[in-house]
C-alpha cells in the first residue's frame, strides 16, 4: 500500500467516524434523487432502518406529499444548477414536526460527471420554536399597542368634543344674555345722554361712554367667535373660512387669499369644526414662526376626499421642526386628521415658504 493510499484511507475512515457519530443527519442521494448513504441521525430522523432507507426517493420517505415534492425541487435547483443550496423546511416526521435547516451540494467525481449531491441537515426546532413565540409576543404586543392608542385616541376625541360642546354653549350664553344685556344697556343710555347738560363735558364723557360700550361689544363678539364660530353654524365651512382668513389678515397684516369649491360641501359638523380649528392652528404657526408676507389657503374636493392646503412664502420649515411635533403644536393637527380617518403632509415649498396638506375622507 502506498503513502497516498494509506493516507485516503485515513480520511475515508475519518469521515466514516465522523458521519456516523455525529448528530447532524448527513446523506447523499444520487442523480435519481434515491438515498445511497444515509447516517445513523439521518436513518432515526426518518424512523427507519438502512434497508428501509436506501434506495428510497422522497416520496417513499416522507409521509407528506407537499413536503417530499419540496424536498425533491431542492435537490433538483442542486443538480440542474451545480450549486450549493441552503434552506429551513419543517417536516412532520415519526418523531413529530421538526423544523431543519439543510445545506445540500452536489456531488462531482474527478472527472467533472455529476454523481448527485451530499447534504447536512441541522435542527433548528427549538430555535424556530422561540422565533415563532417571539414573533407571537409581538404580534401581541402591537396589538395591544394599537389598541391602547385607539383608545387614547377615542379619549381625546370625546374630550376634544366635550369642548367644543362647552365653548358652543358658553359662546350661546355670550350671545344670549350679554348681548341682550348689552343691548339693553344701549338703549337705556341713548335715554340718559338726552338728560346730559349740553356742555362740552358731558358731551366729553358721552362720546367715552359710547367708545367703551362699542369695545366691550366688540370684545364680546370676538370672544364668542374664537369660542364658536357662528357663521360656522349659521352658513357652513365654506363662509366661516372665508370670515376667518379676514380677520386674520386684518390682525396679522398678512396678505390672504382663500379659494374654495363652488359646490357645497357634503360634510358633517366634526368634519366642519375639526378643519376650522386646524386651519387656526396653521395660521398661529405662521404668524409665530414662518415670517411670510402672504398666504393662501385652497380647499379643494372630489369625490371621496377633501383636501385643504396653506402655502406660504415664508423661511419655510426646518427639519427640527417637523421632528418636534410637540412643540409646535403639530403633533396636534396629526392626532386630530388621524382620528377622522385623515393625514397631514408637510413640506418645504419649491421655491420657499412651507405647504401644508391636510387630506380628510368623505363620507360615502
Amino acid at each position: 500500500m502506498s503513502f497516498h493510499d494509506h493516507d485516503t484511507s485515513t480520511v475515508s475512515a475519518l469521515l466514516i467516524a465522523v458521519s456516523e457519530n455525529t448528530n447532524d443527519p448527513i446523506f447523499v442521494k444520487n442523480c435519481s434523487g434515491e438515498l445511497i448513504f444515509a447516517n445513523p441521525a439521518t436513518l432515526r430522523m426518518l424512523g427507519k432502518t438502512r434497508e428501509e432507507a436506501l434506495y428510497r426517493t422522497t416520496r417513499d420517505l416522507l409521509s407528506d406529499p407537499q413536503e417530499a415534492a419540496r424536498v425533491d425541487q431542492d435537490d433538483r435547483h442542486v443538480l440542474d444548477q451545480r450549486t450549493s443550496l441552503t434552506s429551513e423546511q419543517t417536516l412532520h416526521l415519526p418523531c413529530g414536526v421538526r423544523t431543519y435547516s439543510t445545506t445540500k451540494a452536489p456531488w462531482i467525481d474527478g472527472s467533472g460527471k455529476l454523481m448527485g449531491l451530499v447534504g447536512i441537515s441541522t435542527d433548528i426546532s427549538a430555535r424556530k420554536e422561540a422565533e415563532d413565540s417571539l414573533r407571537a409576543r409581538e404580534r401581541q404586543l402591537e396589538a395591544t399597542i394599537a389598541e391602547r392608542t385607539a383608545a387614547l385616541r377615542e379619549l381625546t376625541n370625546h374630550i376634544e368634543t366635550i369642548r367644543e360642546e362647552e365653548k358652543r354653549a358658553i359662546a350661546r350664553e355670550l350671545h344670549d344674555d350679554m348681548g341682550a344685556t348689552l343691548t339693553s344697556l344701549s338703549m337705556h343710555l341713548q335715554g340718559a345722554y338726552a338728560l346730559f347738560p349740553g356742555d362740552e363735558k358731558w358731551s366729553a364723557r358721552k362720546s367715552k361712554i359710547q367708545s367703551l360700550l362699542a369695545a366691550v361689544v366688540e370684545t364680546t363678539r370676538r370672544l364668542q367667535t374664537n369660542l364658536r364660530p357662528t357663521m360656522l353654524d349659521l352658513f357652513g365651512l365654506k363662509t366661516a373660512l372665508g370670515e376667518l382668513l379676514t380677520e386674520f389678515g386684518e390682525e396679522s397684516g398678512l396678505t390672504c387669499k382663500l379659494s374654495l369649491p363652488d359646490d357645497d360641501l357634503p360634510i358633517d359638523p366634526t368634519l366642519e369644526i375639526a378643519l376650522y380649528r386646524m386651519l387656526q392652528e396653521i395660521l398661529n404657526n405662521v404668524v409665530k414662526h414662518a415670517k411670510a408676507s402672504k398666504v393662501d389657503v385652497i380647499l379643494d374636493i372630489d369625490e371621496d376626499q377633501l383636501t385643504l392646503t396653506v402655502r406660504d412664502d415664508g423661511v419655510g420649515i426646518d427639519e427640527d421642526r417637523l421632528r418636534n411635533t410637540v412643540t409646535h403644536g403639530l403633533r396636534g393637527l396629526h392626532e386630530r386628521a388621524s382620528y377622522l380617518g385623515g393625514s397631514i403632509r408637510i413640506k418645504r415649498g419649491a421655491g420657499g415658504g412651507t405647504i401644508v396638506a391636510i387630506d380628510m375622507p368623505l363620507p360615502g
